[in-house]
């Protein structure tokens, strides 16, 4: 295992330095962020705007504690911004709002890739469950849309691109969620290119990481789908409850039931680095995992 570090538990005492001392290698330092986000669908559209300040925030939180570990991509899960919830009185955001581009600043502050999901109203008023990529210079580098949808099929369109795009010299394509149940959606990132997939979750899967584990063991193992594509990827889920370790705001918010986890996997299909599993859903609270991925 080149490097791994999950911050949250007694392991990032013993590893922080491994992970600033490899700053001359070439490799992708990835961080993935099991975020626990408030709503924007409610009723009210001040307390939905609201509850998008504080995910904000909190994206903000985690950008400045984790880029003095020397990271290139920080990436939040689906829907990271707006909280993984729809219904007719659902906030929009655009792509030239100012949540977009205060993580714009920031990115160039940090000289760091960002990686959030939001749900968009464009130009000509289409809606979307999108994950965007933002580079250190501030741009705008990728923007998928969501292919297969589940509860947000009533109230967004269902993207059909699978764009493969440059992160540090390594190709990367994104499946969202349900994108990566269908195996086609990533044979065609793996047919347009792609090294390296990264998967945004928001699974309640039981509200457990164990459970999110199974969901996704199809990736995995020697015969697993990215051993057949021979290429990395790097996926996470959201959080149910906040960490005490992560400066919580609130903690005795109850759990919004999401499993978290996150997990790397490498071209022959082995675990390279794994949140732990806990069968638990106390477990199931914000965390992040941490690998460099080699650029070949």
């Amino acid at each position: 295992m080149r490097f791994v570090v999950l911050i949250g538990t007694s392991l990032i005492a013993a590893n922080v330095g491994t992970f600033a001392g490899d700053a001359k290698k070439a490799e992708l330092k990835m961080a993935l962020v099991n975020i626990k986000s408030l709503y924007s669908d409610g009723p009210d559209s001040t307390v939905n705007q609201a509850n998008i300040d504080a995910n904000l925030k909190r994206h903000l939180y985690f950008i400045d504690k984790l880029t003095v570990q020397h990271i290139d991509f920080i990436g939040f899960p689906e829907l990271s911004l707006n909280g993984y919830r729809f219904s007719k009185t659902m906030t929009w955001l655009k792509l030239d709002g100012p949540e977009v581009k205060a993580l714009q600043r920031k990115a160039i502050e940090k000289g760091v890739y960002l990686s959030v999901g939001l749900a968009i109203q464009d130009a000509d008023g289409k809606r979307w469950n999108v994950q965007i990529v933002i580079d250190p210079q501030g741009r705008i580098i990728a923007v998928h849309r969501k292919i297969y949808l589940t509860k947000e099929k009533d109230y967004v369109e269902a993207g059909k691109d699978h764009s493969v795009f440059d992160v540090k010299g390594i190709k990367m394509g994104i499946a969202i969620c349900a994108d990566g149940s269908d195996k086609a959606n990533l044979q065609k990132l793996a047919a347009n290119g792609a090294q390296l997939i990264y998967g945004p979750h928001a699974n309640t899967t039981g509200g457990t990481t164990a459970g999110w584990y199974k969901f996704r063991a199809s990736w995995a193992g020697p015969s697993g789908w990215i051993a057949e594509l021979k290429v990395h990827a790097a996926l996470h889920n959201h959080a149910g409850l906040y960490h005490p370790e992560f400066d919580p705001p609130s903690a005795k918010a109850a759990s919004t039931g999401w499993a978290s986890g996150a997990w790397f996997i490498g071209p022959d299909g082995k675990t390279l680095a794994q949140m732990p599993a806990s069968a638990q859903k106390a477990d199931s609270r914000e965390n992040v995992l941490m690998y460099a991925i080699p650029i070949r």
